[in-house]
Order: structure tokens, then C-alpha cells, then sequence
């Protein structure tokens, strides 16, 4: 029906009308004088008539042919586009299985996360991330404290996050202190042995306080931060949660990487929608505080895809409280316009009651 449409048949009747001309000329030369030919001057009249009509036949049948190339090139086109959307249907077929096989992996992995002997699965992000959190605020009491006063060395507060995020991450000890030593500076290097110093203390303190059954605590700015859990702080996490990081940063650089002629950039936004409702509040804070540390810099640098689909959207705001804060870092709306932050969409509607 798209082949032969109403052009279609408009432009066959008109030939179909040239044909019946044609066919009507031995009647016309027969029945009809005023054509004033004579037979015995040009032939049979079979050659006249043929004489006559021969150019309009061939040409009829030249514009009948090209139209029928014509009609075939539509069924082409069509055929081609047929092919294509199967393609694209194959090919996002494939995508969506790889991705949906992908956040399995992602559960399977919180799953199996185990840190001591009893923090397990996704509650597992609650403690590391206060865990973290306590570190960082160990860490800088310490500069403010003691370092800065009697070394009178300035340290910035972006290498005194990163040096608190490498000891929650590596931990203290002879092999994890290798390892930070070869991404520190000469100054740096010694903040953090001076702060490793101050982290150690609370880890005995932690013992000392676990064998009864209370939690440790350090000074912030404002109230005093409780720390408490279930396995020595300060020990490292990193083959604990190094393949979680690598396995969901991954999965959205293989989402955002898709070929666009298959998943549009809405698609793409949409299924990071579905991967970002499998991450629990706490993770979308470890996931921040992550892509802000040296470690994790590929989730911000050169791309931001914590920006641009939103992966922290659910994250609590007031639990980000420390060091660069989100709104500090990425504001409230994202590159395309869209909200960062559902604490803050809440925090309005309540505000609108």
C-alpha cells in the first residue's frame, strides 16, 4: 500500500489514457477524413500505423520501465529499513542482556561483601562509609592540631582527603604504607606518616573501647562524630570493595559508550536510571566520596558521568557533610538541567506544604 499510494495510480491512469490514445489511432485514420493521408503514398497502412505510434510506444514503455525501477527502489528502501530496525532490535537486544547480566554481577558482589567477622552485604557501605568518614576528621585534627603548629608545613585540604581516603582504603600497615608512599609527595609523605601516627592511637582506643561495648569518637567542627563498628578501623579495604568500584564504573562507561544509533542518549540515561535504583543511599555517599579521591577520578575526569546521569541522586545530603560536599562539588543540576539530588526535590516539596 505505501508502494502503490494515490501517486501511484494517478500517474498509471495517465499513461493507462496515453496508451488508449495510442490504440485508438487506426480508427481515427480510418473513420475519420480530415486526417487526409494516403495509403497508397505511405504504405500498408499497417506501416503507417506503425510509423506513427512507434516513438510514443517506446517512449510509453521507456517511462513504464523507469517506473518499475522506481517502484522496485521503494521496495528496496523499505527492505533496507526493515533490516535495520532487526539489526538495531538485535543489537539492542544484545545490550540489554549484557547490561542486565552486568547488574547481577553488581549484586552478586554486594552480596559476597564481608568486612570483619559480622558486616555483611549491603549494610556493609553504612560502615565504610563512617569508617571513612571518622578517618578523614582523625586525619585533619591531626594537621590542625599538631602538624601545621609544630612543623609549620602547609598541607591542602585536598591532599589531606585523599591521604585520609588512602589509609581507609590501603590501611595501615608495612604493605599498605608501600603503596601510599609512591603516590605522596616529600611533604605529604610525612603529614601521613605523622597522621598514620594519630590513626593507630584510635585503633587502640577502638579495641580497648570495643572490649566494652562502647563505640570511639573524634572532633569535628560541631558535635562530636561516633564511630561505631564491628571490625578494626584503619585496616584497609582494598580486596574488600576495589572490584565493586571497578565492576559499576564499567558498567556505566560501557552504558555511556553504547553506539547512539542503537541506545539514544535518553535510553542511556534511563538505564543508569535502573542501575542507580540498585545502589542503596549509603553507596551512592561511598560512590561520591570515591569519585572525588585520586583513586576514583576517571568517574569525574575527563567525563563526569556522576554529573551527567545522575548516579548519586539518591543520595542523604545531610550525610554529606564532610570535606567537598556534592552541591560544593557539582551544584544542583546536572549538565542537561535535570535535578542532582531527590533530598533536595523533598526538601522543597515539604517546604511547598
Amino acid at each position: 500500500m505505501k508502494t502503490f499510494n494515490k501517486t501511484f495510480w494517478i500517474i498509471f491512469g495517465s499513461f493507462a489514457g496515453l496508451i488508449l490514445i495510442i490504440l485508438s489511432f487506426p480508427i481515427l485514420f480510418t473513420k475519420f477524413s480530415w486526417f487526409d493521408l494516403d495509403f497508397t503514398d505511405t504504405g500498408e497502412i499497417g506501416d503507417t500505423i506503425g510509423g506513427i505510434t512507434g516513438p510514443f510506444i517506446a517512449i510509453a514503455a521507456a517511462i513504464l520501465t523507469f517506473f518499475a525501477f522506481w517502484v522496485q527502489y521503494i521496495a528496496n528502501e523499505t527492505q533496507k529499513k526493515a533490516l535495520s530496525k532487526q539489526e538495531n532490535d538485535l543489537a539492542q537486544e544484545r545490550f540489554e542482556t549484557k547490561f542486565y547480566n552486568q547488574i547481577e554481577i553488581l549484586k552478586s558482589n554486594i552480596d559476597e561483601l564481608q568486612i570483619g567477622k559480622s558486616t555483611k552485604g549491603r549494610k556493609g557501605f553504612i560502615s565504610l562509609f563512617n569508617e571513612l568518614k571518622f578517618i578523614y576528621h582523625v586525619v585533619n585534627n591531626h594537621y590542625q592540631n599538631n602538624f601545621l603548629p609544630n612543623l609549620q608545613i602547609e598541607i591542602s585540604e585536598e591532599a589531606r582527603y585523599n591521604i585520609a581516603y588512602l589509609i581507609f582504603f590501603f590501611g595501615i600497615g608495612e604493605n599498605s604504607t608501600v603503596l601510599v608512599r609512591s603516590l605522596l609527595t616529600a611533604n605529604q609523605l610525612l603529614f601521613f606518616e605523622n597522621a598514620a601516627t594519630a590513626v593507630q592511637a584510635n585503633q587502640t582506643l577502638w579495641r580497648n573501647e570495643r572490649q566494652n561495648g562502647n563505640p570511639i569518637a573524634v572532633d569535628t567542627n560541631e558535635l562530636p562524630f561516633t564511630l561505631d563498628i564491628r571490625y578494626l578501623p584503619g585496616n584497609g579495604h582494598t580486596s574488600k570493595i576495589s572490584h565493586y568500584i571497578r565492576h559499576l564504573f564499567q558498567t556505566v562507561k560501557f552504558v555511556h559508550e553504547a553506539d547512539e544509533n542503537v541506545i539514544s542518549q535518553e535510553m542511556k540515561y534511563n538505564y543508569l536510571t535502573i542501575l542507580r535504583s540498585q545502589l542503596s543511599p549509603h553507596e551512592q555517599l561511598f560512590i561520591y566520596y570515591n569519585a572525588i579521591s585520586i583513586l576514583g577520578k576517571p568517574w569525574i575526569e575527563p567525563f563526569n558521568y556522576i554529573d551527567k546521569y545522575c548516579i548519586i541522586k539518591s543520595i542523604l545530603l545531610p550525610l554529606a557533610d564532610f570535606y567537598l560536599t556534592p552541591i560544593d562539588k557539582l551544584g544542583q543540576v546536572n549538565i542537561d538541567g535535570k535535578p542532582l539530588y531527590e533530598w533536595t526535590e523533598i526538601n522543597t516539596r515539604l517546604q511547598n506544604i
